[in-house]
């Protein structure tokens, strides 16, 4: 039978462009929840004036045959993005690099800063524009049957097969293959990486690093309102399309149904029946809702999966003419000899000079922010739980602006 109703779990980025995508293919679309505003990590909150960015700061993917330049085409959307030149400013113990997005500004750049690897970087750009244009082309992914294989396959052009192994391989043992060992490189990179991907270049995937990589020649962006505007775009394409979107709904259980099909139940009382279910979730989050029914795959990739960073975040707002510089994005690295992260490794975002949306009158709004650990934090809850049991106070205690409940999903711990 074919799929009719589907519930959509979580207005982040990802749940809504599936949600509108499907809508306009002809499926009932229901989007829920939690929080009473849509993004997720890429959301944002209003606070005393001023509209500070949750999470992400700067997007990318815009350009032509990026996601969101193919998202936006086929839902008639027009984002309200302007580039950010340059994308950011790299500050090192001993250097100071700038992430041009012009090409020849970056080669001008890396030539004098980073000369050990002018190499490396050929092979970086030649391997994101294939991979860029393939993902383009739409592969389903990952393949589940030998017809997903074999359509796959047939998107595959000759340029691309060069660069296969690498799918294979981490970005570190790309580096280590072109004898790439030197402290500022390996920690320019590793920098890099973690602000884009998330995790560092011994973890990442060598294919997804070489685009990771490729954000500021690709075009990062300012989203014009805070960065949570990309999410209320594509909810006004969702409702377009005739999809619904429901806040201060969280899912409290999904259970699978004897004749086909889900119950998805949230806090509010409210009960769906869906076709299929969509979980915009982390495997953590999933599993819960799916309780003693969560399928054996999904709690052996648990058991596997290392434990995940989190990030303290500070929010502030400064006064404009105080913070006059040649970049609204900087990344600090302190110390080369300790592990990035835990205020070893800052990123520093200033809201866009032009957009006035965005702070009081002669305002702009700064958000800074640390990957951090998150066993400590757990742990000193249980120590101090009356510390976290409010919402904080200007420069008082950290709390989560996704609310205590999405603490253990989202791992973000923020200070107003």
């Amino acid at each position: 039978m074919k799929m009719q109703k589907i519930v959509v779990i979580g207005a982040g980025v990802g749940g809504l462009t599936t949600a509108a995508l499907l809508a306009k293919a002809g499926f009932e679309v229901t989007v829920l929840e939690a929080h009473v505003y849509s993004g997720g990590c890429a959301g944002t909150f209003y606070h005393q004036g001023y509209h500070f960015d949750a999470g992400a700061t700067l997007a990318g993917g815009f350009q032509p045959g990026g996601p969101h330049h193919i998202v936006g085409e086929l839902l008639n959307l027009t984002w309200p993005v302007r580039r950010a030149e340059p994308a950011w400013v790299v500050q090192l113990p001993d250097a100071r690099i700038i992430r041009w997005g012009l090409d020849a500004a970056w080669r001008a750049e890396r030539a004098e800063k980073l000369p050990q690897m002018r190499h490396f970087w050929r092979q970086q750009e030649y391997v994101a524009d294939r991979v860029w244009n393939f993902s383009a082309r739409v592969p389903a992914w990952p393949p589940a049957n030998l017809t997903d294989w074999a359509r796959l396959f047939s998107k595959v052009r000759l340029p691309m097969v060069p660069t296969a192994p690498l799918a294979l391989a981490s970005f570190g043992q790309w580096l280590e293959f072109n004898h790439i060992t030197d402290r500022q490189s390996r920690t320019f990179i590793d920098a890099q990486l973690l602000i884009s991907a998330q995790v560092t270049a011994a973890q990442a995937n060598a294919l997804y690093g070489a685009i990771a990589m490729d954000l500021p020649r690709a075009g990062a962006h300012h989203v014009q309102g805070g960065i949570g505007n990309l999410a209320k775009t594509l909810a006004r394409g969702l409702r377009e399309q005739g999809g619904e979107l429901l806040f201060r709904q969280q899912v409290t259980c999904v259970v699978p149904q004897p004749g086909g099909g889900y119950l998805v139940r949230t806090n509010k009382g409210l009960e769906m029946r869906a076709d299929g279910v969509v979980a915009n979730l982390t495997p953590w989050a999933l599993a819960s809702l799916l309780g003693e029914h969560a399928p054996a795959a999904l709690r052996q990739e648990l058991d596997k999966r290392e434990e995940p960073w989190g990030a303290f975040t500070l929010y502030a707002g400064v006064d404009a003419d105080a913070v006059r510089g040649d970049c609204d994005h900087y990344q600090v690295v302190m110390d080369y000899d300790k592990p990035l992260g835990e205020a070893n490794s800052v990123f520093i975002s200033l809201s866009d000079p032009e957009d006035t949306s965005r702070a009081p009158a002669g305002q702009r709004t700064l958000t800074m922010s640390t990957h951090t650990h998150l066993r400590s934090w757990w742990e000193l809850q249980r120590r101090y739980p009356e510390a976290f049991a409010a919402r904080a106070k200007p420069t008082a205690r950290p709390f989560c602006v996704q609310r205590n409940r999405c603490c253990r999903t989202c791992g973000r711990a923020s200070a107003l």
